[in-house]
């Protein structure tokens, strides 16, 4: 567990108490954004402190499971920030197809991923870019969310939610439901894709990896644990591997001999090559 201190010691204990039962460091969070998402569920639940909300996970443990969907930031959508996306197709792609044999598959990994709208946008770009290519490509989801990734792995979003889609995608890549106000992602698309439940800081991380997006997601924690997620993006990618952040997040300090920015406006950075 990270050693930084709270005023308030039940908060102290509340998060010992979630490192011990479940596993979970929520020490990586920045106090103040711990304190509003544990105040969310302290208002649902109609209690007055951190001590009253660490009895009720020993009564009920299954608010474990709430609370851990509480962290996950699921403001997400598709081809969200276009600019960040246009680059990544113009750009990165084909230099990952300079840097490869056909036979190599492309390897991308969405850390942080929601309900699965990242990991289908950047499934399609690859499947437009490199389709009559012959390129295999694996994009690789995950998040701390059990409901976010259940809703990634069903593939069915609200019409509402692909306002930003080129229609040639929504035609080519989705299928139009019986409702008329839900589409399904095409089996083309979902079959090059795998999700899984993890925890930036805790869980193995895919390896092997060209590029990994991580995008709004590490402005939530402190430095400390930034700091160990940087190094280990920085193990799973391969030689001059790609890292995206969202576009409020920069790399600072220490990190920063790991990765130098390659494009700076869309947050686009690159593995330094040991010298």
């Amino acid at each position: 567990m990270n050693k930084f201190s709270y005023a308030d010691k039940h908060l102290q204990i509340l998060v010992a108490k979630v490192l011990n039962r479940r596993g979970v460091d929520l020490s990586q969070y920045k106090e103040s954004f711990l304190r509003r998402r544990l105040d969310i569920r302290l208002r649902a639940k109609g209690l007055q402190d951190y001590s009253q909300y660490a009895s009720l996970l020993d009564e009920d443990p299954s608010e474990y499971s709430i609370f851990f969907e509480t962290l996950s930031i699921n403001v997400t959508e598709f081809l969200r920030d276009k600019d960040v996306f246009d680059t990544f197709y113009k750009q990165i792609i084909p230099k990952l197809t300079e840097e490869k044999q056909k036979h190599e598959e492309i390897r991308i990994w969405s850390a942080g991923c929601a309900s699965g709208e990242e990991v289908y946008s950047i499934a399609m770009l690859l499947h437009e870019a490199l389709g009559d290519y012959n390129f295999a490509f694996r994009v690789i989801g995950t998040d701390i969310s059990p409901k976010a990734i259940q809703a990634a792995k069903k593939a069915i979003y609200e019409s509402e939610t692909l306002r930003k889609i080129p229609r040639i995608f929504l035609i080519k890549y989705f299928e139009s439901l019986e409702d008329t106000k839900h589409y399904e992602v095409c089996d083309k698309i979902r079959t090059s894709v795998t999700f899984s439940v993890g925890d930036l800081s805790q869980s193995i991380p895919p390896s092997n990896l060209d590029v990994i997006l991580c995008r709004n997601t590490l402005m939530y924690l402190e430095s400390e644990a930034q700091h160990q997620i940087f190094a280990t993006f920085y193990r799973s990618l391969k030689k001059s591997g790609y890292l995206v952040l969202g576009k409020a997040e920069t790399i600072i300090g220490k990190p920063a001999e790991l990765f130098e920015p390659l494009l700076s406006k869309e947050r686009i950075y690159r593995k330094r090559v040991a010298t």
